[in-house]
Parts: C-alpha cells; structure tokens; sequence
C-alpha cells in the first residue's frame, strides 16, 4: 500500500498530539510532517514534495479564521485541505468550503475513522474538482474556438441571466455594456419579422414537449443595422413538480458565413455561368411556379418565348467559341434590358434561350417578343480583336394553358412557333396557332 503523506499545521501541541494517536490506530500507512504556522508550511513546501493532503488549524500564529484557509489554498494550489476547527457550526464549515477546503472535521468528535474517512474524502474530491475544472476549461477552449453564444433563460420571468460575450459580440454588444438580468423580448425584437413565427412554432413545440431541443436558423439585427444569421440550439434545464418549464440554456452560432456560401453555390447550381442568366433547372422552376398559377387560376394569362440566335453556327465558325460566347453574353443583355422585373428569361442550352412572361396576354407577349427582335437587330457586339458582329433572333410565342399536363407544353408550342419563324426567314415573331390567327410579325426595314 502507498504511503499516505501529509502535512499537519497546527500551532497547539496537544491537538497535534491527538492527531498523531488517530492517524497511529487508523491502520494507514502514513507519513506525517507537523509545522506550526502558514509561514513554516511554506518553507516546508520549498524543502519537501507536495503532500497528498493538509490538516489545516484555523487559528495560527499568522493567521485565523477563512484568511486561513486562504492563504494555505494560495500556498498549496490543488493539494486537498481538511480544515480542523472547534466550531460545530454548519454556517461556519460551508465558509471553509467555499473558501477553497475539501472537508472540514470538529476537534472534540476527532476519532480515526472519521480522520481517516474525511481524508480519502477530501482526496476523491480534490480529483474531482481538478478533473471539472480540466472539463470546464476544455469547454470554454472549445466554445471561444467554436465563437458559440451561450445563453440561460429564466422562462417565466422572460429573462436572460446569462449571456456571454460571444452570444452579444454577434449582434455587435458586449458584456460591459449590457447588464444583467436582460429582458428577452429586448432581444426577440431583433428577430427578422420573417423568421419571427418560426423561431416562436419551434420553442413552443420544444417547451410542449413535441421536440427534443429547441433549434432554428433565424436572422438578427446587428446594433450597426445588417442581418446576422444565427443557428439557436437550446433545451428546458429545469422544470416544476408540475412540468412547467422553468430555464432554457443553450448555444447560438453566427452562421452568417455557411448561409452565405450556401446561397453562393446555390446561385452557381442555378445560374448559367457564362451569360448570369437562369440556367435551365431555374428556368424551369420558374415555369413550374407559374403553371401553378395558371392551374389554379385558368384565366390568368402568362406568355412564353422561345428565341435563340440566328445562324450562330456561322458565328461560331467564323469567329471561334470565345467570340461565340462574347455573343451570347451581349445577347443575354440585350433581351433581359427590355424585360420587367417580374420577367424571367434563361438559357436552355447552347443559343436557346427562354423568357416567361407573368400576366401577360397573347397581345403583351407580342409586343414584348418584338420588343426582344428589335434590340437584338440592333445590337453591334464587338469583340477581342476589334471586330464588330450583328446578329438576329427568331421568336415563338405561346400562352400556358391550364389543360397542359405541365408547363413543357407552353415551351413545346412555342419551340414549334420558333422553328416554324426559322423557315419562315428569321428574324421574326411567330405565335403558336393556339395563340392567334394572325401573319408572322415581320421585321421593320431591310433585315
């Protein structure tokens, strides 16, 4: 067995002698240094190996009372401390403890078990508070590494009791400015209006007992004015006898940064790359929104082109695939610089492109889809070299129908509608038949 190794200080001979005797019937094999003061214990501790524990008199020489146990704490860092006192005070024992002692033992009731007991207890304890305080520090390593807000919410009251620095650095506060308690609605006011209903469905749903934890993405007012995007993570602490909840604590994270690269890619998955037009997947979203209107709605009127690049095959041929694309970009301008907001144009592939054209009749469609002719036959691209490049563009035109199976119809009548301008001779309008009974609207001057 180890020997057990402490340091007694006590200044009064007959209590260390009582001491002695305990420790010599307790059946432990021991080794025990006496020292009479906090000043002959520190020159102890210079000379000597750290003891597995102290046995701490109150009243020394140098020292009474809490500046005792104090002082030795400051002296022995973690080495656990049992405090001898007189005192069979309950009120007076907590001080010891509080004031950094692991147990504390009566000198009238001393006897070697309950020596030896509050011995190896002091010692679990010690290893106990080292090993928390080892957790303790590892946590806020990894909550200031991770930037988490932490927060603690008195339910009922509606008041935060805590909120650490991180939690107010994320909408631009900081602890020395804020004062605790907080109202939270203080700080529910900073909820964007759009994420306020969410956050509300996802903390009553949690507080019911519905969810596990309470977590939401929602965005928060800056004190500078900008949004902040934050994930909240939280669950009920404590509750009553009845099961009201009483304390939420948890983590909130500003996710501004994902959320922003998560909007960048989904662009990128949604966008053609070389024109910034909407891809075909976005475009077709598009449309599938609007047949839905059209669907629930059969007198809404809503307008499709279709409209790609006259000859572009003689553009590329002539001029390479980078002055094809310079084309196509200037092309994609020029049709989205005569469109409404509510319009949406895309490119389908190669030079096939697409516009839909929400509340807009067969009438409104034509105008538009001249309006498009009309600004590509005008255009003058001019590339790298300084050569300059005209093209034209052929239109079909068509209208949703609520008895379309879904919105490819729309853009099967008006591909129909372009090819049948194609071999008509470019550089025109054609409705589809079901549109109107009309002649191909013709270009203006020598095309």
């Amino acid at each position: 067995m180890q020997t057990l190794t402490m340091v007694l200080v006590e200044d009064d001979s007959g209590d260390a002698g009582l001491i002695r005797y305990a420790l010599k019937y307790s059946g432990t094999d021991h080794a025990l240094a006496w020292v009479t003061s906090l000043g002959a214990l520190a020159e102890h501790l210079e000379e000597n190996d750290a003891p597995d524990v102290m046995l701490l008199d109150l009243n020394l020489p140098d020292s009474t009372g809490m500046a005792t146990v104090e002082g030795c704490k400051a002296l022995v860092g973690d080495i656990p401390i049992v405090v001898l006192t007189g005192h069979d005070d309950m009120a007076f024992s907590l001080q010891a403890l509080e004031a950094g002692a692991q147990d504390y033992l009566i000198k009238g009731n001393l006897d070697a078990d309950s020596l030896l007991r509050s011995i190896r207890y002091a010692i679990s304890r010690a290893r106990l508070e080292q090993r928390l305080r080892l957790s303790e520090a590892r946590m806020a390593a990894a909550i200031e590494g991770a930037n988490l807000g932490l927060f603690d919410w008195l339910l009922p009251e509606r008041q935060f009791v805590s909120l650490n620095a991180q939690w107010l650095g994320m909408l631009g506060f900081s602890a020395d400015e804020v004062a605790l308690p907080q109202p939270v609605d203080t700080w529910l006011e900073r909820l964007h209006p759009g994420d306020r209903a969410r956050f509300d469905a996802a903390l009553a749903a949690h507080l019911a007992q519905r969810a596990l934890n309470l977590q939401c993405e929602v965005r928060m007012r800056h004190r500078q004015g900008h949004w902040v995007w934050v994930m909240v993570s939280g669950h009920v602490a404590s509750r009553t006898p009845d099961g009201s909840p009483q304390r939420l604590v948890g983590v909130q994270q500003d996710i501004s940064e994902r959320r922003a690269m998560a909007e960048r890619l989904e662009a990128l998955a949604m966008t053609d790359t070389l024109t910034g037009l909407p891809n075909r997947r976005h475009f077709m979203q598009a449309m599938d929104y609007q047949y839905g209107r059209v669907k629930r709605d059969p007198a809404l009127p809503v307008g499709v082109l279709m409209l790609d690049i006259d000859h572009f095959k003689r553009v590329n041929d002539t001029y390479g695939h980078a002055g094809g694309d310079v084309v196509l970009r200037a092309f994609a301008e020029a049709i989205t610089g005569q469109l409404r907001e509510t319009d949406i144009a895309g490119r389908l592939g190669g030079e096939e492109f697409a516009v839909v054209l929400p509340d807009t009749d067969a009438a409104g469609g034509r105008r538009v889809a001249e309006k498009l002719r009309q600004a590509v036959e005008a255009m003058r691209v001019t590339l790298d070299n300084g050569t300059v490049v005209q093209i034209t563009t052929s239109l079909g035109l068509t209208l949703m129908h609520a008895e379309d199976t879904r919105p490819d119809g729309a853009l099967a009548r008006a591909d129909s509608a372009l090819y049948r301008a194609k071999r008509e001779g470019r550089n025109r309008v054609v409705a589809s038949p079901l549109v109107v009974e009309e002649q191909p609207m013709l270009p203006t001057g020598d095309a």
